[in-house]
């Protein structure tokens, strides 16, 4: 956009928008140019897994751009690009590392990575399954995965993938969850895929859910149930790891908790930690034997690809996620911040239930009549004015919060964290029922 005078305006997610100007942050802690101090209750977007202004990262950063920062993958490599990939195989048991610049990107990659591995064992799949009420991107084939509000832009441009009914089971406010029929969600799984006559290459899903309903976990069963379809009919299982992955849940992969492995997973968030935008596709060895034994090549790419510089940040932030065992302390933070977060829950009729893995953590608010996500947006805003960020889910079915701090958190942090929390839900709470005078 151009004012009259021919100025540049800054486009932001609401035009016109006035938002506060950050100047530092360190830790879980934000500055802006006014001098307010802000709790990162949910790392930005469920991103900065290791903290704000990590020195080791800083250092890497200043050594990568010291050296090259940006070389083109299809004529050179690099030695930070190969560390990185060997580093993500050991940390994740996956063979094969694709780097890109974004975790819709990864996904993206993920599907034609599909659709490759058919077309080299001499099949042309070309169907997705995806869960209703899920979020993949901001692309057009992550888009059509994702029953997000967002896929409005798309219109009929995006394909119909987004079929199956989304598994994740709710809690209750002390944090039981309530019971679904696994048998059914897998049943049907089956007559999709059987209605689709051998077309459907992949099954995509969210191990815990992100933006679309916030940290909804699935039931005991379902995800098991899905790797054991996939190797009845020869489809690929395809995990989007974009905000679950890199500790974020207590595991290094989300899916490590039910201990199914997908064929392909899209890393994202976690893995530049906000230091870098990178992103990566993880592929198993079924995959990346069949393309290399066969045409030899990966059709596709981005310009910024496994550049120097951000797969040089990559390794040093998992370098610190390794090093300083941050995916426990994710497992041993998040219990710490559950209870806290039930405590809230027991404490105020405007929530109607808690839940989440490792600091991957929601609540979600009763809703008295008003548009969905009114709720969480009046949370967020008391929250901010209390000096926390944290994030409302976008889908448009819920109305709920994400509580994600970074996994270096420290204790007292947290409390801190939940007395701010605390303190905004009553404010909401305030508003939605005054006093009788």
């Amino acid at each position: 956009m151009k004012t009259k005078d021919g100025a540049g305006q800054l486009i932001q997610n609401k035009v016109g928008s006035s938002l506060p100007l950050i100047e530092n942050a360190h830790g879980v802690w934000l500055v802006d140019s006014l001098g307010n101090e802000y709790i990162d209750g949910c790392s930005g977007a469920v991103v900065v897994n290791i903290g704000h202004s990590h020195p080791r990262v800083l250092r890497a950063i200043k050594d990568q751009a010291d050296k090259v920062t940006f070389v083109h993958r299809g004529a050179f490599a690099s030695q930070a690009m190969y560390d990185t990939a060997a580093k993500l195989s050991e940390a994740t048991g996956y063979a094969g590392s694709w780097f890109v610049g974004s975790g819709s990107e990864a996904v993206e990659a993920a599907l034609q990575f599909a659709l490759q591995y058919f077309r080299e064992i001499g099949e042309e799949r070309t169907w997705f399954l995806s869960h209703a009420r899920s979020y993949h991107g901001n692309t057009l084939g992550a888009l059509s995965l994702s029953g997000h509000a967002r896929r409005a832009v798309a219109g009929q441009l995006a394909y119909n993938f987004h079929t199956l009914p989304s598994p994740y089971e709710s809690q209750t406010k002390s944090g039981s969850s309530r019971q679904m029929d696994v048998d059914a969600l897998l049943a049907g799984v089956e007559a999709q895929i059987t209605a689709r006559t051998g077309d459907v290459a992949g099954i995509f899903f969210e191990p815990v859910s992100g933006a679309t309903l916030g940290a909804n976990v699935p039931p005991a069963g379902y995800l098991e149930g899905l790797r054991r379809i996939c190797d009845e009919h020869g489809i690929l299982l395809i995990a989007d790891e974009v905000m679950t992955g890199m500790g974020r849940t207590g595991k290094m992969l989300a899916v490590d908790h039910w201990g199914v492995r997908p064929d392909l997973v899209a890393l994202g968030k976690g893995l530049g930690a906000g230091y870098t935008p990178i992103a990566a596709t993880l592929l198993n060895s079924r995959v990346l034997d069949a393309i290399a034994h066969g045409s030899g090549r990966i059709v596709g790419g981005h310009t910024y690809g496994g550049n120097p510089l951000s797969v040089a940040v990559a390794r040093e932030v998992l370098g610190v996620l390794l090093d300083e065992d941050l995916v426990a302390a994710s497992a041993v933070g998040g219990e710490i911040l559950a209870a806290g977060l039930r405590k809230i829950a027991s404490r105020h009729a405007v929530v109607s239930e808690t839940r989440g893995l490792g600091m991957l953590r929601a609540l979600e608010f009763h809703n008295p009549g008003l548009r969905v996500g009114a709720v969480a947006e009046m949370v967020r805003l008391e929250a901010f004015t209390r000096g926390l960020v944290v994030y409302p889910t976008t889908g448009g079915f819920n109305d709920a919060c994400i509580i994600a701090p970074p996994l270096t958190i420290t204790e007292s942090e947290t409390l801190e964290l939940l007395e701010r929390l605390d303190r905004a839900v009553q404010g909401v709470e305030d508003a939605l029922n005054p006093p009788v005078l």
